[in-house]
């Protein structure tokens, strides 16, 4: 973790300020003060998992500024980002003074080592970023991730027999689940998994979540 206070230069107020006019969106978050490393570590493992991104302390969500109270709440970004983190997470932190109030900026950068995951009473769950929210991961994006980081294999000429059965499916029917995928292609659940993994990131197939739920369609 490395911070930096720029109170004396004075420099960073006209690009903070732009910061917050932008709102809450797919690589920025507001938090008007922090009260739980783990809310911390969610965003920090989505932004980690996505595309990187900054959380603003002392911003409310409606992007009034109402600046941090407590220095010592710096600590628990330590806590989210190397405790509640695996693997932990490397964040940049800007102290600004802005109308007379402190601004913690975070900064995640997209990680190499995904998934990031938070410790949770539940277990380990990852999160994702989509617009200005955070998600739980399920299983696919998670085999996404530890394919990335296993293998650079590309597209195949041909596709297996069961990746066949799966894509010709998805030809006539709009969408299918990880359950339907299974039938379809008589694999067993963690089998499928893998495979709709890997046609993702063969850009065969794409995903989308409703509700809670996740779809695959073709791409």
């Amino acid at each position: 973790m490395w911070l930096n206070k720029d109170y004396d230069k004075n420099l960073s107020r006209n690009s903070l300020e732009q910061l917050i006019r932008e709102g809450e969106h797919a690589q920025q978050d507001f938090k008007y003060k922090i009260s739980d490393s783990r809310k911390i570590a969610r965003t920090l493992s989505a932004f980690s998992n996505t595309h990187g991104g900054k959380i603003l302390i002392g911003v409310k969500d409606n992007g009034q500024i109402a600046g941090v109270k407590d220095e010592d709440d710096i600590y628990m970004v330590e806590s989210a980002s190397q405790l509640f983190s695996n693997p932990p997470i490397n964040v940049t932190i800007e102290a600004h003074q802005i109308l007379g109030k402190l601004i913690w900026e975070i900064s995640v950068v997209e990680g190499k080592k995904k998934p990031y995951m938070v410790e949770e009473r539940e277990g380990m769950i990852a999160y994702y970023r989509d617009k200005d929210e955070n998600f739980e991961a399920n299983s696919v994006l998670i085999e996404i991730w530890r394919q990335e980081q296993a293998s650079t294999s590309k597209r195949p000429v041909k596709f297996s027999v069961n990746e066949k059965k799966l894509i010709d499916y998805l030809r006539v029917y709009p969408n299918v689940s990880v359950s339907k995928a299974s039938k379809i292609m008589g694999l067993q659940r963690w089998t499928t998994v893998e495979t709709i993994a890997r046609l993702i990131r063969w850009e065969v197939l794409n995903w989308y979540q409703e509700k809670g739920k996740f779809y695959y369609f073709l791409d």
